[in-house]
């Protein structure tokens, strides 16, 4: 009997000791579903977040890339010497370019050369206006030929903020600058804090001024002078040293997630934990039942995981798309003198011919294969892994843009993952990003600001630069200005829109009369320009105009009925 008993109570430790372990795999399981869950949760805001803060990039980009192009240009005819009247003449045909590709309400392109203020848009400052004193032209000196984000501010006039995007010349005195209303950045704000789990959204610059606000009464105030929960959490000094900032506060009743845009901004996101979590209590609910009948785990375990992994399927695939940017990703071990394929594709595993290993010696052969002929000098120097130590010696990456075998733009970045004691590099990556469409955007505003807007062919500015370059480099040739006569009288007797076919029908036929090497420009009005380079002969030229007066008399425009088109040149 004592024996069975002794049995007995084995067998109830054994099931006691069985039960415990149990309920702990358990707790221990519904624990890390919990916690998995959580983060599952505020990974899909880490994107939400992400993405608004990755639109208010794009949004304040458009401003910059305009400033940063307007600068070259200026730049460019402040070394020559040009006078207020032609950079003014630049700046309003920049301003007239920019309304129609950045849909947004804009001031234009403006500011201070040589002395004077100049405005694109045709705006003139009051008397006592002094371009010195103001905050875009203090912002850019203090930037040094950065572009940079000028504090906001409210416009008194339409209630909407304002920001400046100003930029310092080469001389260290003139400055280009434009002005865009920030209402896209307040709708973008707003959209977001729709959500009841945002307790606030905002954006605020280094000082602390609320530049857009989930509560639009906050906007233009400054967010140190706000007696908020979770003002002391954002010091300001940890915000610009780090890209993105993530914590909890007080009581664990909030998630502030925070993200740099273009050094000068940071968007900021406060999550309410309580609407955000509240999905999660089905999961306490769980434990519990499942601790009291262990026959209804399967079930319940099988269902939530289902959950869990589709969820963390769809972030993968999230996560994927982001990394779709780069063509390839590769691992190098110098030590070892060989690559592992991070992220890879068929055309870059061809120029491998599937051998990763003896980099150095294979690396000039690679970027032979890989880069176009224009940009295989420079592929050949970057990719060059014998001068890396001393390129990389106190930097964390290096970059190099290149056009590929497909004459595609691609970003080549080394980047240090790790040291050897000696600091020299032992493990670094090598990624492949796509920029064709960045750098085809950036050609594309180039030549508009080159282009005359009705017939397509070279604006005066841009003509007048050219041939003065040519005439520098002593490359000689002929230089004719044509008019159309009488051409006023066209515009008066049948109407402006036939006097634009007029100016593009002789644009078409300078073309077809002249090279694709020559200069062909428009000077404004009825008035063209050209250059034929190594034209010395007075023969010669003249073919090359009676080429011109036959294609002016094959114009057939209806609406001037049977009068003759007649240029003088």
């Amino acid at each position: 009997m004592d024996k069975e008993l002794g049995v007995s109570r084995h067998f109830s430790v054994i099931a006691c000791i069985t039960t415990a372990i149990s309920i702990g795999v358990i707790l221990s399981f519904f624990g890390w579903l919990y916690a998995a869950s959580k983060e599952n949760i505020l990974s899909k805001w880490r994107n939400r977040t992400q993405e608004t803060t990755q639109k208010i990039l794009y949004y304040v980009k458009m401003p910059i890339d305009a400033v940063q192009i307007s600068a070259v240009a200026v730049n460019d005819m402040l070394h020559k010497g040009k006078d207020h009247a032609e950079v003014l003449s630049y700046l309003m045909n920049e301003t007239s370019i920019y309304s129609h590709l950045i849909n947004e309400n804009n001031t234009g392109i403006y500011g201070y050369y040589k002395g004077k203020y100049l405005d694109g848009s045709g705006w003139v400052p009051p008397k006592d206006y002094v371009p010195k004193d103001r905050p875009w032209y203090r912002a850019a000196l203090e930037a040094q030929g950065r572009v940079v984000l000028v504090e906001p501010y409210m416009n008194m006039q339409t209630h909407v903020m304002m920001m400046s995007v100003s930029q310092l010349l080469d001389d260290q005195e003139s400055v280009v600058s434009m002005d865009i209303f920030l209402n896209s950045v307040q709708s973008m704000v707003e959209s977001i804090a729709h959500s009841k789990s945002i307790q606030a959204a905002f954006v605020i610059d280094r000082k602390g001024l609320v530049v857009a606000h989930s509560d639009s009464m906050k906007v233009g105030k400054n967010l140190n002078d706000e007696n908020k929960i979770y003002r002391d959490e954002l010091n300001s000094s940890l915000l610009w040293l780090i890209g993105s900032l993530e914590f909890n506060n007080v009581a664990n009743k909030y998630t502030v997630l925070a993200n740099s845009i273009h050094d000068d901004w940071v968007a900021v996101f406060v999550l309410n934990n309580q609407v955000l979590y509240q999905s999660l209590s089905s999961v306490y609910i769980a434990s519990g039942t499942i601790i009291l009948c262990i026959l209804g785990i399967s079930l319940a375990i099988f269902l939530k995981m289902s959950k869990t992994y589709a969820a963390a399927e769809h972030l993968n695939r999230e996560i994927k798309a982001v990394a779709n940017i780069y063509v390839g990703v590769f691992r190098i071990d110098l030590n070892k003198n060989t690559i592992t394929a991070v992220q890879s594709n068929p055309a870059l595993d061809m120029l491998l011919e599937g051998d990763y290993s003896e980099l150095k010696e294979r690396a000039q052969n690679f970027a032979d294969k890989f880069a176009s002929q224009q940009s295989r000098d420079l592929a050949r120097g970057f990719l060059d892994p014998t001068t890396l130590d001393e390129r990389l010696q106190d930097l964390q990456t290096i970059s190099q843009s290149v056009k590929d075998f497909n004459h595609c733009w691609v970003r080549l970045r080394f980047i240090v993952i790790d040291r050897n004691i000696d600091t020299t590099l032992h493990h670094i990556l090598l990624t492949f990003e796509s920029i064709d469409a960045d750098r085809k955007q950036q050609e594309k505003l180039k030549k508009l600001s080159e282009t005359d807007a009705l017939t397509g062919i070279l604006n005066r500015g841009c003509g007048e630069r050219l041939i003065k370059a040519a005439l520098s480099e002593h490359r000689v040739g002929m230089f004719c200005l044509f008019d159309a006569d009488n051409f006023k009288s066209i515009n008066d007797n049948y109407g402006h829109k036939v006097g634009d076919k007029v100016i593009i029908a002789i644009a078409n036929s300078l073309k077809s009369s002249f090279r694709e090497s020559d200069i062909v420009f428009r000077l404004g009005g009825d008035e063209f320009a050209t250059y034929a380079f190594g034209v010395v002969d007075r023969t010669l030229g003249n073919e090359i105009l009676q080429r011109f007066f036959d294609h002016m008399t094959h114009v057939d425009i209806p609406e001037l009925g049977s009068r003759v088109i007649t240029m003088s040149v």
